[in-house]
């Protein structure tokens, strides 16, 4: 009797700050409270200094309790030690879907919580960091070429990091957008990646795999397959306001590589992480 009485000390010390609002018959319910489920078997359900009902450790040197099923068992006390036993005379087939449905439970929480973290948010996207030194349209680094080569290079920018890459037209209206590039700078004519099926005269090869707006994935240096690239420019506009400027192809009387972006000119490469 008094292992049973010890026991039962011991439960009610531990449960006795909670406290539950009950409304009555055909009240709105607006005193029903979420009780927290405490799956690990080192807690116990408990309350805050506020009230709130919370997960709480055990007490020093009490011992760990069962972590019983949470629709099929219910925690009690054979008189020597905490246990899980049946909450009714259930069937067998019956406690296996109550067990079922706690398990489905505890899957969809998990990968609810998964879904969230992955849910990219707007410091996801990337943004303008820098830009490289100066190059042509067949970007090299090492042994690597084109766009994975812009990537090395973007890396070696102090302000990007090893997430550094060249960025798209999206990433400098993104990065204009939230201010990450304001009237307090400048981005000098700089190359950029885009896919736009914009430069697809006669004369480009593949007019249709979108290489003419991006010197071939930025592999080409020359003219022979009327390729071009595509770069940007962060400054004042016509009128007066900062903006971006965007470049291809061959501009009018472009011979100072100041108007067109044709894929023999030298650019740095925007950079974003």
């Amino acid at each position: 009797m008094r292992n049973k009485l010890t026991t039962f000390r011991l439960l009610a010390s531990l449960v006795a700050p909670m406290m539950f609002g009950c409304g009555s018959e055909g009240s709105s319910g607006t005193d029903l409270v979420t009780v927290p489920q405490c799956d690990d078997a080192n807690k116990v359900l408990s309350t805050d200094s506020t009230g709130q009902l919370i997960c709480k450790d055990l007490p020093a040197g009490a011992a760990a309790l069962p972590n019983c099923h949470k629709y099929s068992e219910a925690l009690t006390s054979d008189g020597s030690k905490t246990l899980c036993t049946a909450r009714n005379n259930e069937s067998a087939t019956s406690t296996m879907a109550l067990n079922n449905l706690e398990s489905s439970e505890k899957l969809i929480n998990d990968y609810t919580t998964r879904l969230g973290k992955l849910t990219p948010g707007p410091g996801a996207r990337s943004t303008y960091c820098g830009q490289t030194a100066g190059t042509n349209g067949a970007i090299t680094s090492g042994n690597l070429t084109g766009i994975a080569a812009a990537a090395a290079l973007c890396s070696q920018v102090q302000a990007c990091g090893s997430t550094g890459h060249m960025c798209t037209v999206y990433d400098m209206y993104y990065s204009a957008a939230t201010g990450v590039i304001n009237s307090n700078m400048t981005i000098s004519k700089s190359w950029v990646y885009m896919a736009a099926w914009q430069n697809s005269a006669t004369a480009v090869k593949e007019p249709t795999a979108g290489l003419a707006d991006n010197c071939g994935s930025y592999t080409y240096p020359t003219a022979d397959k009327a390729w071009d690239g595509t770069a940007v420019r962060w400054e004042p506009t016509d009128t007066g306001k900062y903006g971006l400027k965007f470049y291809t192809g061959n501009g009018p009387n472009d011979t100072s590589a100041t108007q067109g972006a044709q894929c023999n000119y030298t650019f740095p490469i925007a950079c974003c992480k």
